[in-house]
């Protein structure tokens, strides 16, 4: 669990000691306690706000793993009549991995704690755990990604008057072995995870820091040069920290565009997702009747509509619930093409296989396609699942979006052009659409520096007569929201913006600045382009797939001058901090693909603009209630604006 295991060193075990602070030094150490003291490593521990409570960690003796590495466990004892009682183990503890370095709330009821059990990040993870009055330990929750990494976490420190956690890494950019890290908690998040720097932090190893209430003299271990051998405890005092500047903007578009209809290549997802418990086809698809086959119209599909969808994305929607629809005229226009079916449940293959028969069978009772033509197969996982082994995060929403059929196949006229195989996705639908809020009539906020500075942030935005509105709260820099949300019905507006920032130090930042908004209502000829890519749960390669289709088929598409604005989404699974920066890194993808393209080309006349949204669910394209949406919401967007 630590860097070092120090049962290999030839060294003296460790056990627990206590010394009284002397001005800048520690008194002769003595024993803590020889009863809590065991025969292998003993360390560290953590004390309730009265001393009545402690947990500590203790090398497992009855360890015996094949790896013969001796894992942690954390155990619990309190101070009752003058005696520390017997320690009594954390329902955690476990001999297949660690739980160590606890670090107790002051009250007792919350500890941080240390584990490389399975789903984590890397090797060990920081992670959170709440008791209630009973005593009855919780769910343990991991911290995410802003403080755990694909290396290790250790030592966490949770300052409570400011809300700041310390913690040892050395998966995170450092300045060489162990160094010490803090971010601010911001419920029900984490901030990001700063380097403490020189000259706590060294070429060596450096870690375990902790600090007395007031954070004006802390304490920590090193190796480093100079040190009495090994690792020696050091004292450092603390300057209160300089107030961070945080710089507030905000950028209108010139004009506000209040529609525009767009022409749009809409991906096709090939999965047909299933109710859990269930082998129909959910009542929320499209299913037409034997007498409806023959008007059947890709570019007509609203006839059929008979369940009331989102607004948001209605039109997209209809396309999805239509798949099965589409793939059976499809199919009946090709009468040489084939499909497989592969079902795939957590029940088993035997379930997995009544899902695909029941895709089977509409298809070759409503569509007369011929049963030889389609296969069926069932298994546990798709092949690209979203549960991964030794998870422990959402596994609920990650099961739904694994319960599903899978559509397969080989032949050409079913699947996208310039992409074959099985694993090919299918031929995209095209349609015209009105977009409402079309992407560059977004006004960004900017407070720039908010994310270090601020616990959280919000605005009021107040008109020429005093109307407020209020947006917030937000923990990024950046919001963007449609002008046309903010004007409402005006066809113009002057507008008094208030950004009020909370300090991580409970301290308020108020900042003004005045905005000018004018909608715009297009010509009746503009038309624009939209083309997205799509992404299965945390999958950054599907970009390689889509590379030859944007450089032949979107590329060629754009018009002179033109604007390109790319936008990236995840859904709501996983950290909100880590969606939003694998939104920007994959728009940012696209536009790499897309620049290249174009300079071969011999093209420099069109201009890009790059946003990365998250899981945003303000401005997501779709909602996240069903696993389609949730799938949907994974992608990259490109919209195509003609010159003005």
């Amino acid at each position: 669990m630590i860097v070092r295991n120090y049962n290999w060193t030839n060294k003296p075990f460790w056990d627990i000691y206590v010394s009284e602070i002397d001005g800048d030094q520690l008194k002769d150490p003595e024993v803590f306690d020889r009863r809590l003291n065991g025969k292998l490593h003993d360390g560290p521990v953590s004390f309730s706000n009265d001393g009545n409570y402690l947990a500590f960690t203790k090398n497992n003796p009855h360890d015996k793993t094949k790896d013969k590495i001796v894992e942690l466990q954390i155990y619990f004892s309190n101070f009752q009549d003058g005696d520390w009682s017997d320690p009594e183990p954390f329902i955690l503890n476990n001999e297949k991995y660690s739980v160590g370095h606890p670090c107790l709330t002051s009250d007792g009821l919350t500890m941080y704690f240390v584990s490389d059990m399975p789903g984590g990040f890397g090797g060990t993870d920081i992670y959170r755990i709440t008791r209630d009055a009973k005593g009855l330990w919780g769910k343990a929750e991991n911290l995410g990604v802003n403080v755990n990494s694909t290396g290790d976490e250790m030592f966490p420190f949770f300052e409570e008057k400011n809300g700041k956690l310390f913690f040892t890494s050395n998966g995170h950019y450092g300045l060489g072995g162990l160094d010490i890290y803090e971010c601010w908690i911001n419920e029900p998040g984490f901030g990001n995870a700063y380097n403490v720097g020189y000259p706590l932090n060294t070429r060596y190893d450096d870690y375990a820091f902790i600090g007395n209430n007031e954070l004006t003299k802390g304490y920590f271990s090193s190796n480093r040069e100079g040190g009495s051998g090994g690792d020696d405890i050091y004292s450092v005092g603390i300057k209160a920290p300089d107030e961070p500047e945080v710089l507030f903007t905000v950028y209108s578009p010139e004009n506000i565009a209040t529609e525009r209809m767009v022409r749009e290549t809409f991906p096709l997802r090939n999965y047909i997702f299933f109710d859990i418990g269930s082998t129909d086809i959910p009542d929320r698809y499209i299913l037409l009747k034997k007498d409806q086959v023959n008007d059947f119209r890709e570019d007509r599909l609203e006839q059929f509509v008979t369940i009331d969808l989102p607004g948001r994305s209605k039109r997209q929607l209809i396309v999805y619930y239509n798949v099965l629809n589409i793939l059976g005229d499809r199919m009946l226009k090709n009468p040489s093409s084939s499909i497989k079916l592969i079902g795939s449940s957590e029940l088993g293959p035997n379930d997995g296989s009544k899902m695909s028969e029941s895709v089977k069978t509409y298809l070759t009772t409503i569509f007369g396609i011929d049963a030889s033509r389609i296969s069926t197969e069932g298994r546990y996982k798709p092949k690209l699942p979203s549960e991964q082994p030794g998870g422990i995060l959402e596994l609920e929403l990650l099961r739904e979006g694994d319960r599903r059929v899978s559509v397969e196949s080989s032949s050409p006229a079913l699947l996208m052009e310039y992409l074959s195989g099985p694993d090919a996705p299918l031929k995209p639908v095209q349609f015209v659409a009105s977009q409402t809020a079309p992407i560059d009539s977004y006004v960004a906020f900017n407070a720039t520096g908010a994310n270090k500075a601020f616990s959280s942030w919000s605005m009021e935005i107040s008109d020429e007569k005093g109307e407020v509105q209020h947006y917030g709260p937000y923990t990024h820099d950046t919001v963007s929201i449609p002008g046309k949300t903010i004007l409402g019905t005006r066809p113009m507006g002057d507008f008094k913006v208030t950004m009020v920032g909370k300090t991580k130090l409970n301290k308020t930042v108020i900042q003004d600045t005045t905005v000018r908004m004018v909608l715009w209502n297009l010509p009746d000829n503009e038309e624009g382009l939209r083309f997205s890519i799509i992404y299965e749960f945390n999958d950054s390669d599907a970009i390689l797939i889509y590379d030859k289709y944007i450089t032949e088929i979107v590329l060629p598409k754009i018009p002179a001058n033109a604007s390109v604005i790319i936008h990236g989404y995840t859904d709501v699974i996983g950290e909100e901090a880590y969606n939003l920066n694998l939104s920007l890194a994959r728009a940012n993808d696209v536009k790499q693909i897309m620049e290249k393209g174009l300079s071969k080309a011999g093209r420099s006349d069109v201009s890009f603009e790059v946003h990365g949204f998250g899981e945003d669910e303000n401005l997501s394209q779709f909602n996240n209630k069903y696993p389609e949406e949730r799938f949907y919401n994974r992608t990259v967007i490109i919209d195509i604006i003609p010159k003005k």
